[in-house]
């Protein structure tokens, strides 16, 4: 006759294995936390932002009865710049004299959104080193950028990238948290699996449980329980 598990059963279950619950689930964890902190390169990230105009410089403006120029921003100033620096972005990363400073190194450079700024972003296993190629991709923009629109526009440097002090990966805590839940996820694994594989009887509520009779006594194993020996 098959057994029925309720809830209260698997509690049970788990209860009984506790001990092996709470070391496997701490082994996952001081695992995890090894792992991630010999195993595992720290990357650091660094950003340098620049900003792309068109040739007109947000100068556009009239002369006022006093001979003095009302600084204006035209609209149409600002959109020509944030379409010019969404082109740049491609641009960029093609262009040969970048290429130079970024191979080997890993970099992107992404527009702000809805603004003419660019963010280049570099990493690196040395933070030096990541610092240095974000900054070295900024002073080139510039150049390269006249060396394809000429005069139609310039950029600027707004932020240099500064060497962090800290990685940006890997993440000790989520790491540490995902080897807990492996080692959670697998002691619960393993003390269910012991329990199917034993077939053994217990005593008391499991006759009833089994077989729906009702048990009235028990007799003691003297040897088990009292370590006599039978004559």
């Amino acid at each position: 006759m098959s057994r029925q598990l309720t809830i209260n059963d698997i509690l049970k279950m788990f209860l009984a294995h506790i001990k092996l619950i709470i070391i496997m689930t701490l082994a996952g964890t001081l695992l995890a936390f090894f792992y991630v902190t010999y195993f595992v390169t720290p990357i650091y990230t660094t950003t340098a932002l620049i900003l792309v105009q068109n040739s007109s410089g947000f100068t556009i403006g009239s002369s006022t009865a006093d001979g003095d120029t009302d600084q204006k921003v035209n609209t149409n100033d600002i959109s020509q710049s944030v379409l010019l620096a969404n082109t740049c972005t491609e641009l960029f990363m093609r262009d040969p004299q970048m290429k130079s400073i970024i191979a080997g190194n890993s970099v992107s450079i992404n527009a702000i959104e809805d603004t003419y700024f660019l963010e280049i972003r570099a990493s690196s296993s040395d933070p030096l080193t990541a610092a240095n190629v974000a900054n070295q991709v900024a002073e080139a923009a510039p150049e390269v950028f006249a060396n394809y629109f000429d005069d139609a526009g310039k950029v600027d440097t707004v932020d240099d990238a500064a060497i962090p002090s800290k990685p940006s990966s890997p993440n000790v805590k989520q790491y540490v948290l995902m080897g807990l839940l492996a080692g959670l996820v697998l002691s619960l694994g393993v003390s269910f699996l012991i329990e199917i594989i034993d077939t053994t009887v217990k005593p008391g509520d499991d006759l009833y449980d089994i077989y729906k009779i009702p048990v009235f006594a028990e007799i003691i194993d003297f040897e088990v329980e009292g370590g006599a020996k039978k004559k």
